[in-house]
């Protein structure tokens, strides 16, 4: 049996890589903020599941999830960091609070999810550490700079922890898609043709479905990619800003 742990899980991307990653081998720990919501993904997927609440935003609630685990009895195999907030604001228009939020659930939430991952008794050796970053990062447009800066952060992160986590073969790396058909905001994900015609304009080869990020996320988990570590993996879509 293997042990995943996915975070915002509740909605998106981290909803259906819950989906993918569940099957009678595996045991899939669902995390994110409200209950309520990861009870509904645990009645989609098909095998073993767990459902932790934690919001993201309040580090000290990261701890207590892996003492959960310990108290199970359960080493994790993979670790996919799904959990993210954006404002797009201009500099003159962000709000402290706003800026703050977003550093602390995409930033300082994965270094904690991190830290408490590469202890011994969280996961096994040679488990796996994914995080969901952006194309924002490359592409740094007006009014993304906030946004842009944590999952540049990230990806700083990931190329560094990956040295720290070789004595025990474990590996990390990130995903950044550039648009996807996933909104935080829509747990439908419905976009209208207006919104698909405009993203098309700079993303040619249109909204990236959320399979196609779920897919590379789980190669990237699997023994296929053993060899891969410390890499900001690019889904751009032809994005040109």
């Amino acid at each position: 049996m293997k042990y995943y742990m996915i975070t915002g899980a509740s909605s998106g991307i981290g909803r259906e890589m819950a989906k993918k990653l569940s099957n009678a081998d595996t045991t899939v720990i669902l995390v994110a903020r409200r209950r309520d919501k990861l009870l509904e993904v645990q009645k989609e997927i098909e095998g073993k599941s767990m459902v932790i609440p934690c919001d993201l935003g309040k580090l000290e609630e990261i701890e207590p999830v892996f003492q959960t685990l310990k108290e199970e009895g359960i080493r994790l195999d993979g670790l996919v960091y799904c959990a993210g907030v954006v404002f797009i604001k201009t500099l003159k228009l962000m709000e402290r609070d706003d800026l703050e939020y977003m550093f602390r659930v995409n930033v300082f939430g994965f270094y904690e999810m991190c830290r408490n991952f590469i202890n011994v008794k969280a996961s096994n050796k040679g488990a796996a550490v994914v995080g969901i970053s952006s194309y924002a990062a490359v592409m740094k447009e007006m009014g993304m700079s906030a946004y842009a800066m944590t999952k540049e952060a990230m990806n700083v992160q990931v190329q560094i922890l990956a040295k720290e986590f070789l004595k025990r073969k474990i590996r990390i790396n990130t995903v950044m898609p550039a648009n996807v058909m996933s909104k935080m905001s829509d747990d439908k994900n419905e976009w209208s043709e207006e919104e698909i015609a405009v993203v098309k304009q700079k993303q040619p080869l249109g909204i990236i479905p959320i399979d196609n990020v779920v897919n590379v996320v789980q190669f990237l988990l699997s023994d296929e990619a053993k060899y891969i570590t410390g890499e900001c993996i690019g889904i751009s879509a032809g994005y040109h800003g």
